[in-house]
């Protein structure tokens, strides 16, 4: 490994139980007019890049994205894989430190989490950022599923792994995204109950379409109010679950098992 590199990942595919080749990743910074792209790298026989996507001559604190094309890996021929595109959002506070963020996916899962080497491991709060942009304000429930009988639908369910317990009072934002950039609609805000689960339909019996659909995590916020001792700056403020819906008329329940380092998400039932 280069010895300046700044950020690297690696992909494996724990379908076939084997590192993921050819899978596109695109790495972005995030700042208040939006998403620049900064490079893209395809993994090779190894799951891996073959250079660093940061190294300490270009690397500065901020927040940045990866975003990773799984659906190279996953998708059917003709069909776009549930989870087509993997979004992961986080922070780096030390230009210097090496970070490692991997995934591990399957067709129907994926987790993710900050790893590093201890030699050059992050100095957390090297560099507090600013807090990032609000969020969307919260929305009304939609109302109950009543036209659905047959239980069509979106669903979570979130538990804090970290602490063994249901995340309670987690605010969850529902987007719809649409082609070309910036094209996404907010559809609204719900807030985890006592135990972890949605207190309503995400999206409610009628109101599914085939398309691309994002949930937003905030897990900064919800960590922030922990008894955990961990720095000012969260490595993963938001978890992005981006994924594709093909049946709108079923239930799809989205669940994410969260911890500050990293979180895991699958299509459940």
């Amino acid at each position: 490994m280069v010895a300046d590199a700044v950020l690297t990942s690696h992909v494996l595919d724990t379908a076939a139980g084997r590192p993921a080749p050819g899978v596109p990743i695109d790495l972005f910074r995030l700042g208040e007019s939006g998403p620049l792209k900064l490079a893209r790298a395809i993994t090779d026989s190894d799951g891996r890049c073959g250079a660093p996507l940061l190294t300490a001559a270009d690397a500065k604190p901020g927040r940045y994205r990866l975003e990773f094309h799984a659906g190279a890996c996953f998708g059917a021929p003709g069909a776009r894989a549930f989870y087509d595109v993997v979004p992961v959002d986080f922070s780096l506070t030390d230009a210097q430190a090496h970070y490692h963020v991997p995934l591990v996916a399957s067709p129907w899962g994926y987790s993710t989490y900050r790893g590093a080497p201890s030699s050059r491991a992050p100095r957390d709060g090297a560099t507090e950022l600013p807090p990032p942009a609000a969020a969307a304000p919260a929305e009304p429930p939609p109302p109950p599923p009543s036209a659905a009988p047959s239980g069509a639908g979106l669903t979570t369910h979130v538990i804090d792994v970290a602490q063994g317990v249901g995340a309670a009072g987690l605010a969850v934002d529902v987007f719809r995204l649409g082609q070309g950039p910036g094209a996404r609609g907010h559809l609204g805000r719900r807030v985890t109950g006592a135990d972890g689960r949605s207190t309503d339909w995400l999206i409610g019996g009628g109101g599914l379409e085939a398309g691309t659909y994002e949930l937003a995590f905030r897990l900064g916020a919800y960590y922030r109010d922990s008894p955990l001792a961990l720095p000012p700056t969260p490595f993963f403020e938001v978890a992005r679950v981006r994924f594709q819906i093909a049946d709108p008329g079923a239930h799809h329940h989205v669940p994410l098992l969260a911890a500050p380092w990293g979180y895991t998400t699958y299509r459940g039932s």
